[in-house]
């Protein structure tokens, strides 16, 4: 069972440390709206790589099985090797996915919360696995098993999750070397100084070295440059993949359409006009107010989907592909039902009547 969902109950156990040292300060460190859409996108894209499990794993199986060494399991150097190795895989996964449409539209969703606290760790893109693997393949081919790659990935990305936080100050000397939460907030801001630095995940030194590295000098804003303005999480994936995909439609040339993905999410192809992109320093925040009514609603609803989708995934292994494949398609539903009626959009109730209808069939399926 993978370390990530293994590690769930921890998540929430330090959220709530974190909710706690807030209150303390006298800080409201939480947004209910902003935290479901948070929860709901990192349970997302769970489900999705516990969908598609065989799939992202075949690739580096088949790379392995040509592989140019024999890396032994019980080597301490091999695995700090593979630490490293994973860690600046990731790195230039990450610099990748934010220097590409393709890479942004599968990665932006972690980006698009406009706070900064234990929930944006888990708020991840549903479909970015299917980008970033492939750069970890080399470590396939240069003979590190596949159990072991798994464990090293997972390693890495726990590391990742105390870092998202506004509570810890700089931390002295380990600036240098390790990602801190003063690092990753920067990473985190859309100021234009701010943009599109500090990439690494465990280690630093990868930015510094390839020249992205930038320091907390002036306050943050978080979010994308363009706001999300949406605490639906289904929308909130699908918008960056919209947005590219209209450009795409309005390029005139075959050549720019396919060039496009590959180019910087601030590239638009000749003969689109780009919209005017101003300084970000300071902007409010999107609220929703919802009613007591549906804050009960999504409170008890909300929590019930998501323990079956813990479930789920607990289970996920030895479940059948069609039953895999349903699940995914109610949980779909979930999210923007769920998301509809935390914005009161008037189609959300029979969206949510027709998912609590086959709600028992989840429940066989979790």
């Amino acid at each position: 069972m993978s370390l990530i969902v293994l590690s769930i109950p921890l998540f929430f156990v330090l959220m709530g440390l974190e909710w706690l040292a807030g209150r303390l300060r006298g800080r409201r460190v939480f947004r209910g709206p902003d935290v479901f859409a948070n929860l709901s996108l990192g349970a997302a894209q769970t489900v999705f790589t516990t969908v598609a499990g065989g799939l992202l794993a075949g690739a580096y199986v088949l790379l392995y099985s040509v592989r140019l060494f024999d890396i032994p399991t019980s080597s301490a150097w091999a695995w700090a090797l593979l630490l490293l190795g994973t860690d600046f895989c990731y790195y230039w996964f990450h610099r990748v996915s934010h220097r590409t449409h393709l890479g942004w539209a599968a990665h932006a969703p972690h980006h698009q919360s406009e706070d900064f606290n234990l929930s944006v760790a888990l708020r991840q893109g549903p479909v970015q696995p299917f980008f970033s693997r492939a750069f970890y393949l080399p470590l396939a081919l240069l003979g590190f098993p596949p159990a072991m790659f798994a464990t090293a990935v997972a390693l890495n990305t726990l590391y990742q999750f105390w870092v998202h936080t506004e509570l810890i100050d700089r931390l002295g000397p380990l600036e240098w070397v390790f990602v801190t939460p003063s690092h990753h907030r920067v990473h985190h801001a859309c100021n234009g100084r701010y943009l599109d630095k500090n990439h690494g995940a465990m280690l630093i030194v990868w930015d510094r070295l390839f020249g992205t590295f930038e320091s907390e000098r002036e306050p943050v804003v978080y979010g994308t440059v363009k706001p999300a303005n949406t605490f639906n999480p289904l929308r909130a994936a699908w918008m960056p993949f919209q947005t590219a995909l209209s450009l795409v439609r309005q390029t005139p040339r075959l050549r720019d359409k396919l060039r496009f993905w590959f180019m910087p999410p601030g590239w638009h192809p000749p003969g689109v006009e780009a919209p005017p992109m101003d300084e970000v320093s300071s902007r409010p925040r999107f609220e929703v107010r919802p009613s007591h009514r549906r804050v009960l609603y999504l409170s008890g609803v909300g929590v019930l989907t998501l323990l079956v989708t813990v479930l789920f995934l607990f289970r996920g292994a030895s479940l059948a592909w069609p039953v895999k494949l349903a699940f995914a398609a109610w949980f779909l539903a979930s999210l923007g039902g769920l998301g509809g009626v935390l914005e009161g959009r008037r189609w959300a109730p029979w969206v949510e009547a027709s998912r609590i209808t086959v709600l028992p069939l989840a429940l066989l399926a979790g």
